[in-house]
């Protein structure tokens, strides 16, 4: 947990734009499921990307595929990745923690500036973490087609239900 915190905490005082999605924002809504991973969604612009690279080195972040974090700024690399490896995600992992692993999407899945201003923030103890609405999180998981991102859209639907019926 504290390299948990540790990220955040490093992403919010660099002001890297970023959104939290995947399972443990699932975990955030309240939903109890495993999940090995950080799923982050970067708005992906060249300053932005910066900073986040800041941040990784800070943290000692490694690729897990053999090429250089800057890398990660070239659209033109990204594209590489994904049409020629198929590539979804780029993943960085701690050398001392290997089972720290955090994926960034190497493709906005939605209009990020949209979807930022609409985002949820869940306190962590005296951390802020931003994470992507409700509905937005189902739909890209009902993208994926994965039989636990389907159990995860069937939970998430009764908790905005919940929430909504709050309102």
């Amino acid at each position: 947990m504290e390299l948990f915190k540790k990220l955040f905490d490093s992403l919010n005082q660099e002001k890297v734009e970023y959104l939290l999605c995947g399972g443990i924002a699932v975990n955030l809504y309240g939903i109890e499921r495993a999940t090995a991973d950080i799923d982050l969604v970067l708005r992906l612009d060249e300053e932005n990307l910066i900073k986040f690279i800041k941040v990784a080195k800070k943290l000692a972040l490694k690729p897990k595929i053999p090429v250089k974090i800057e890398e990660l700024i070239s659209p033109e690399k990204r594209n590489k990745w994904k049409k020629n490896k198929n590539m979804k995600v780029f993943s960085l992992y701690d050398e001392k923690a290997p089972f720290f692993i955090i994926d960034i999407l190497i493709d906005e899945p939605f209009d990020f500036s949209e979807v930022y201003r609409r985002k949820n923030e869940i306190k962590f103890g005296d951390t802020v973490i931003p994470i992507v609405p409700i509905d937005v999180l189902i739909e890209m998981k009902e993208k994926t087609g994965r039989i636990q991102d389907k159990a995860d859209v069937f939970y998430l639907k009764k908790i905005r239900a919940e929430l909504e019926n709050e309102d």
